[in-house]
This record gives C-alpha cells, structure tokens and sequence, in this order.
C-alpha cells in the first residue's frame, strides 16, 4: 500500500492522501489524491538527464535544493512506519480501517517535535 504525505516547512505532516493498493505510481497517486488541485500546491520534481551528456550548473543546484528537503520527508515517512502498524498483511475488505490507521499513525508523528535541528542543535 502507498499513499502521499505533505510536510510544512518544520516538518509536521499537513496533507495525507487515502492508501492505494497494486502497483500505482507516485504520479498517479500524486494526481489522484487531489493535493495539485484543491490545496493549490506545486510539484517539485529533480531535473531529468534526458538527452544531455550532463546536468548544467543550475540542473545541479535544483537537483541538490530538492534532495536536502526530500530528506525531512523521507524522516517523517519513517517516523510512520516506526508505529509498525503496517507490519503485517492486511485483507483489502479492511482498507477503511488501515486508512484510519495510517491517518493516525501520521498525525502522532506531529506530536513528536520538529524533524530538523534549530539553531540551537536541539530538535
């Protein structure tokens, strides 16, 4: 199962879609969940090599910006799957209960302070 969580700039998660099953994309499910449209957010997707020989100097820079804040997200992804909810499998006949699961398992992790260092070097 898969779903998408939105995290705001100190870390706590403020959008989490509904889970999908099968072999569904991150972009499906980007486009499905409705977070484009209703929350008027934008995507930020790493630059592409495609028919260049190498990045350029601003393909590098875009590339590094959107790594250091993926980070924060995948750190907010574990803290969900630390709660272990999704350990075992689970009949689809359930998936009503599984999303609530995964909600809640997503809004404790708020009430686990912020995903970054401050200026202090405390979390």
């Amino acid at each position: 199962m898969k779903g998408l969580i939105g995290i705001i700039p100190h870390g706590a998660i403020s959008f989490i879609s509904s889970l999908y099953t099968g072999s569904i994309s991150d972009k499906e499910i980007t486009r499905c969940s409705g977070i484009l449209k209703e929350k008027g957010v934008g995507l930020n997707i790493p630059p592409f090599l495609q028919s260049q020989a190498q990045f350029s100097a601003q393909d590098v820079h875009e590339t590094k910006t959107i790594a250091k804040l993926r980070i924060h997200v995948e750190i907010a992804i574990r803290r969900i799957k630390e709660f272990h909810f999704f350990d075992s499998e689970e009949p689809l006949s359930s998936l009503g209960s599984v999303n609530q699961l995964y909600t809640v398992a997503c809004l404790l992790t708020n009430f686990q302070g912020p995903l970054t260092l401050n200026s202090t070097g405390k979390t």
